[in-house]
């Protein structure tokens, strides 16, 4: 690190600490850079689709129009029941199968009809958009409820992956198509302008091991993710329930030159061991 926003001189050790889960060193202290709030009005909306297919679709249409946004958040069939029931909202109104919200920090003129226009052209049932504050927090909590409003049904079992941006269609219906091939329910719900997705198996059982048809669908769902390019922890981090996915994820060359680096930092295997690596 240093004062300055720019900066060569050093290896960038900053990176290879973030989500190394302790097996490198024990942070201490972390200074932060703040950012004032953008000047200007900000524009929080939410449309709904009649296919997770067709919000995909969309979220393509709005990075590539040159927006922007903040956020863009997805949410499936099952996640749109559950907060219906748990919030007493009406979201899943005219059979929408897919919810998505999204926010523009920033909205030039200009912005809010191309942002329609391209939900529009992706097959949008319903835009609503708002510049109120007060909506605009009934909109966040909509997408911040939704753990809670799936666990009324049951034990979340929560998955993280990301994948390509030109895949996420395809690993979205590949998710739902293993999900019911096993019977499961799935919260399918993410950071969609990212390609972060996280399949959330529901189950009826709050207590005892996870059944096995449970751990062939996630088996299922892990391998196909790594088969387009995608990763099996996009930000929840590896752990101890992850690691026998790493050598799938990585190549042999890469596995190596991980345990080298973690020889170099902690030759005692002292630190967070048996994890990562």
């Amino acid at each position: 690190g240093a004062p300055v926003l720019k900066n060569t001189a050093a290896y960038n050790l900053l990176d290879l600490f973030v989500g190394s889960e302790g097996t490198l060193g024990v942070i201490v202290e972390i200074t932060v850079r703040l950012l004032p709030i953008p000047y200007g009005a900000s524009v929080t909306g939410l449309a709904t689709f009649n296919s997770m297919q067709a919000l995909t679709s969309a979220v393509q249409r709005i990075q590539a129009s040159g927006l922007y946004p903040s956020m863009l958040e997805a949410l499936n069939r099952v996640s749109i029941e559950a907060l219906d029931q748990y919030e007493n909202l009406d979201l899943g109104a005219r059979g929408s199968q897919a919810l998505l919200i999204f926010q523009l920090d920033v909205a030039v003129d200009g912005a809010l009809e191309v942002a329609k226009q391209e939900l529009q052209a992706a097959g949008a049932v319903k835009v609503d958009v708002t510049a109120d504050v007060e909506r605009t927090k009934e909109i966040i909590k909509i997408r911040q409820d939704v753990f809670k409003a799936g666990a009324q049904y049951g034990r979340l079992i929560v998955e993280d992956i990301a994948v390509p941006l030109g895949s996420l269609a395809t690993v979205v219906a590949r998710a739902e198509e293993i999900a019911e091939k096993y019977q499961q329910r799935l919260l399918l719900l993410g950071h969609a302008g990212d390609g972060n997705l996280h399949p959330d198996f529901i189950l009826e059982s709050t207590e005892g091991p996870i059944p096995a048809e449970l751990d062939a669908a996630i088996a299922e769902l892990l391998t196909y993710v790594i088969s387009v390019g995608g990763t099996v922890s996009a930000e929840h981090g590896i752990g101890s329930l992850k690691k026998k996915w790493v050598d799938q994820q990585l190549s042999p060359a890469v596995v190596q030159l991980q345990k080298q680096i973690k020889q170099v930092f902690d030759p005692q295997g002292i630190l967070n061991p048996e994890r990562k690596v």
